[in-house]
């Protein structure tokens, strides 16, 4: 990463891109055929290896990593927080290397462009000193093994509009459960033959669902 990190420092850190971004589809064709995007240090970087073309995992890689930052530039950052940041990955690389490298990893296993903005908005939240780095790799590590399709269940435990499993597909509910953002308590149990005794929960967002919710 002695060349990866840096460029993606740039890239993301640095508000001369954003322009660039707003006014790009970022789809994998997208980024390989536009002469503003090689501008941006990542792309130059991935591309200038020359296996970009026609190695699917680096397209991926590239893809996943321009929605990161458009969608950590698109709201105004909190620019006192952002320079403080930057001069702490600056005055200490390792910092660099652990916190940028962990994103980069993480965005390079990702398949959902959905996932790469999620993790975008929590990043942005810890550069703005909202999260500690602790809370940071615990909701990015929930962002990697949720299904999204379960956000949509998610948001409406949150708002009190599901409140147990009778008014959703239990095994969603259960992988959120799985991922600590709601927790359950038993509403009623009816007893039949082995195969149709059924359990319905009650359903209730955490601290931690909470907070991952007002994040995303």
């Amino acid at each position: 990463m002695d060349k990866v990190v840096p460029a993606f420092e740039v890239s993301l850190l640095e508000p001369t891109f954003s322009p660039i971004l707003d006014c790009v589809e970022l789809g994998i064709d997208s980024v390989l055929d536009n002469e503003a995007l090689k501008s941006i240090p990542m792309v130059n970087l991935v591309i200038g290896i020359g296996r970009a073309g026609q190695n699917i995992h680096d397209r991926n890689l590239l893809k996943q990593t321009l929605n990161f930052i458009k969608t950590f530039n698109e709201n105004k950052i909190n620019h006192e927080k952002l320079e403080k940041y930057k001069r702490k990955i600056n005055e200490r690389p390792k910092y660099a290397e652990e916190e940028l490298g962990r994103v980069l990893i993480i965005l390079n296993n990702t398949v959902e462009v959905k996932k790469s903005q999620l993790l975008a908005k929590v990043f942005k939240a810890y550069v703005e000193e909202t999260l500690n780095w602790e809370e940071f790799c615990e909701i990015s590590e929930v962002i990697t093994r949720l299904f999204i399709s379960d956000l949509g269940l998610l948001n409406k435990i949150y708002k009190s509009e599901v409140q147990d499993t009778s008014q959703c597909l239990r095994y969603q509910a259960d992988r959120l459960i799985s991922l600590g953002l709601i927790d359950s308590a038993t509403k009623s149990i009816v007893i039949g033959n082995l195969n149709n005794s059924q359990t319905d929960k009650y359903l209730s967002i955490n601290d931690f669902g909470r907070l991952f919710c007002s994040l995303t």
